[in-house]
């Protein structure tokens, strides 16, 4: 009997399928030409299809008589009968250099723990010009530089300093133009490439690590401007390719991790002589099409960065967090109105610094007025190596008192960290006229009524004496128990109206001294905010207001989770939202895949060629729901 158990129970083990099998992950190239000619562009499209899929880029094989240029990425996520399925889509400009037939080798994909590789691909390069395409990646001209005598490197950048082990032929310095700053002050982050080889620069393959900053990238020129310099007895040339605006959110010690920058070189070092300057410097151009090129991958050390909190003494009253130089200027459009007729007021605030984080000034208390929020708008402009922009807050007063009266000044303070003082500006005083009227004028419905109001108290109604007459007489006793006991039950309210704002100004209190505390409280409520919002958005049809959901949905997304362990808005990477959810869900969580799924398709949504279906939005609604739900339950 035991002898005939055990083979049926090894046979039915081996008969059942492997989750393997059940979760198989389809790896796949394909070129959309097979054959060119010389210059022409072709499209090497790498396909992950599978359940939850949650790769790594794919690893290029070595590709001597082609350029390449990463295109960008789609993905697509499909839930069915409960399984999430996914594909992912990345996209190559192959641009050829040399005639003949090619093989290229297969790509290596990261699939979770597994390494999967794709089928070789030939292709046939013909001779003759094809149409040239212009490359993805920025290119400097060809002609020679102008040798400069021995200098060192300008004052604003610091000497580059080599770890031990690196090819001082080419490396790469990041660096910051100031190593101590106060909160909210910009940061200028630069990346200087030296090279003495013929040098092709490739873009970033791992994007700093800039978590706790709000950032804005300057865009760079097409022909980077490069130099030639001296240092140790050795000739460089520098190029500055990247130039990052960093506002910390917060005080601390921070240590930024730079990243990792491409490039593609001949291996031979540049000569010393005269006429190999002339011949041979080709930095950026890619040299000869018949040059045997190679890539490599240059890791600036990182950057420590002091950030100083805004000082406390001279910190006035109307100060909400500006850091810069700043104009203020406003206008009103009338000065003659009649009673309950809309004044609206524009005040313009522009200069130097994070305009995204100047805040409409405090409204003084007035006395015969109602006050409205009308529109806010702002404006980036970045001007050199400086970030600034405009904001213009517009604000409706209805002056319900006829004869003379004025709209006060309006009062901003920023803190400007090159005089390290606080300065106070402020509108000037408006004087109005206001007729009497008994008209009532309709304002728009998405107005939000400010409680600064203030009405005088008049005498309506003798309410005392209307309850006297209606109670009979022979009742006096209960009359004064009844009045007592209101008067109590009103003690007791009052009570704990004062009780609720004693304890609310503490929470207030408590919010202004802990930041990531108030964020973590009031996570919840703003994401379902966010949520009532996506919900109308969901109900609209439309390809425009289909990715306009999708924007909506991952930006709330980010906010909550940002919001919810203190992580900055703007300066946040995936990689940190990622290594954040791991932390706290696991990377085996079903929910933490779905989340990576929905990023994709929020990406999908505003860089991807297709549609997507209407059914995503009430999957993506879904996902965000679980996620604030079940993270609520989580410790923080």
């Amino acid at each position: 009997m035991r002898k005939t158990i055990i083979p049926i129970i090894l046979a039915c083990l081996f008969l059942l399928p492997s989750s393997g099998a059940a979760e198989e992950v389809r790896v796949s190239a394909e070129l959309d030409e097979r054959s060119v000619r010389v210059g022409d562009e072709m499209r090497l499209t790498i396909r992950v299809a599978g359940p939850n899929v949650n790769i790594q880029a794919p690893r290029l094989p070595a590709m001597e008589f082609f350029d390449t240029y990463y295109t960008g990425r789609a993905s697509h996520m499909t839930f069915v009968n409960g399984v999430s399925t996914s594909s992912v889509e990345f996209s190559y400009a192959l641009i050829a250099q040399k005639a003949g037939r090619f093989t290229i080798d297969p790509v290596q994909v990261q699939v979770g723990t597994q390494l999967y590789r794709t089928e070789p691909i030939t292709v046939e390069v013909l001779s003759g010009p094809g149409q040239v395409p212009q490359p993805a990646a920025p290119v400097l001209s060809s002609g020679p530089i102008p040798v400069q005598q021995p200098q060192a490197p300008p004052r604003s950048t610091p000497a580059p300093v080599l770890a031990p082990g690196t090819d001082d032929n080419i490396f790469v310095q990041a660096w910051v133009d100031k190593k101590s700053v106060y909160q909210n002050e910009q940061v200028l982050l630069s990346y200087s490439l030296y090279t003495r080889y013929d040098t092709r620069y490739e873009g970033f393959e791992k994007e700093p690590e800039t978590s706790g900053f709000w950032i804005e990238d300057f865009p760079m020129e097409k022909n980077i401007e490069r130099e030639t310099v001296r240092m140790n007895g050795k000739r460089y040339v520098k190029a500055d390719v990247k130039k990052t605006a960093l506002f910390p959110t917060a005080p601390g010690n921070y240590t930024i991790q730079p990243g990792s920058l491409k490039v593609s070189i001949r291996e031979e070092p540049q000569g010393s002589s005269v006429f190999d300057e002339f011949f041979s410097d080709s930095f950026f151009t890619g040299g000869s099409f018949f040059a045997r090129r190679q890539n490599r991958l240059l890791n600036p050390a990182p950057i420590q960065l002091t950030v100083k909190p805004l000082p406390e003494q001279g910190k006035p009253s109307s100060f909400q967090g500006a850091v810069g130089q700043f104009r203020v200027s406003g206008t009103i459009d009338r000065t003659q109105v009649k009673q309950n007729e809309p004044v609206t007021l524009k005040m313009t605030i522009e200069g130097e610094g994070n305009i995204e984080t100047v805040t409409r000034p405090k409204l003084p208390e007035l006395t015969g007025f109602k006050t409205y929020d009308l529109n806010t708008s702002s404006q980036l402009f970045k001007r050199g190596n400086v970030i600034g922009g405009v904001k213009n807050f517009e604000i409706v007063f209805i002056p319900r008192d006829e004869g003379p009266a004025f709209i006060p000044p309006l009062e901003f303070s920023y803190f400007d960290p090159r005089t390290e003082k606080y300065v106070t500006l402020r509108t000037q005083n408006f004087p109005i006229t206001v007729e009497k009227s008994d008209q009532v004028f309709k304002l728009p419905e998405e107005l939000t009524e400010k409680t600064i109001f203030k009405k005088h108290v008049r005498l309506e109604s003798k309410d005392i004496s209307f309850i006297d007459e209606r109670l009979p007489d022979p009742l006096p006793g209960r009359v004064f128990e009844i009045i007592y006991r209101s008067l109590q039950a009103v003690n007791v309210v009052l009570l704990l109206v004062l009780a609720g704002l004693f304890f609310k100004s503490k929470e207030e209190e408590l919010f202004s001294k802990d930041e990531a505390l108030k964020r973590r409280r009031r996570a919840r409520s703003t994401a379902q905010a966010n949520m009532r919002k996506l919900g109308r958005l969901a109900r609209a049809s439309g390809a425009a207001k289909t990715a306009e959901f999708f924007v909506e949905l991952e930006r709330a997304l980010t906010q909550y989770i940002s919001d919810k362990w203190n992580l900055s808005t703007h300066g946040v990477t995936r990689r940190d939202l990622e290594v954040t959810l791991g932390k706290h869900l696991g990377s085996d969580d079903p929910l933490f895949r779905e989340l990576i799924q929905l990023y994709e398709l929020c990406d999908e949504s505003r860089f991807g060629k297709g549609s997507i279906p209407q059914a995503s939005k009430k999957i993506g609604m879904k996902i965000l729901r679980d996620t604030v739900n079940r993270l609520e339950r989580l410790r923080s």
